[in-house]
């Protein structure tokens, strides 16, 4: 019994840890992060819009999640992998110290706005704070889709 709730919590650890617990492709796992961002952005821009009940709990939830992968965004852009299916520019590793530090800015704002979400309109404020971030990284460093 105790060996399965040690396994249970440590499913439960791993997946929340999120991408660099998958071993592999970094493309991969970049790809599976971003697409985990835009799941956290798509439930919060719903609560923003009044498509859901605003949730404070859910929201900082979100934002937690983003926080914790813009933390993990720098390692899943190492040299060499620019081969294969991806929408990242040269510019990131040519730039590599600018694009580190505006992911953690990412990493800083989405971890600023969490205490500060208790309505609808500070979300709103909260998600175009973490949304530059975000699209200010994707308008340098990510192809755009023809």
């Amino acid at each position: 019994m105790r060996r399965t709730v040690i396994a249970a919590l440590g499913m439960l650890i791993a997946g929340g840890v999120g991408v660099l617990a998958q071993p592999g492709d970094p493309i991969v796992q970049r790809q599976d992060l971003m697409k985990n961002n835009q799941e956290q952005m798509r439930t919060l821009t719903g609560m923003s819009r009044g498509q859901v009940p605003f949730n404070a709990a859910t929201a900082q939830a979100a934002f937690q999640r983003l926080e914790q992968n813009a933390r993990q965004i720098p390692a899943l852009f190492p040299a060499g992998s620019t081969q294969g299916k991806t929408a990242a520019l040269p510019a990131i590793w040519e730039r590599k110290a600018d694009f580190d530090a505006r992911a953690m800015k990412l990493e800083q704002d989405a971890k600023a706005v969490q205490a500060g979400i208790t309505d609808q309109a500070s979300l709103q404020a909260a998600i175009q704070r973490v949304g530059q971030g975000c699209g200010g990284c994707h308008d340098a460093y990510r192809r755009k889709d023809s």
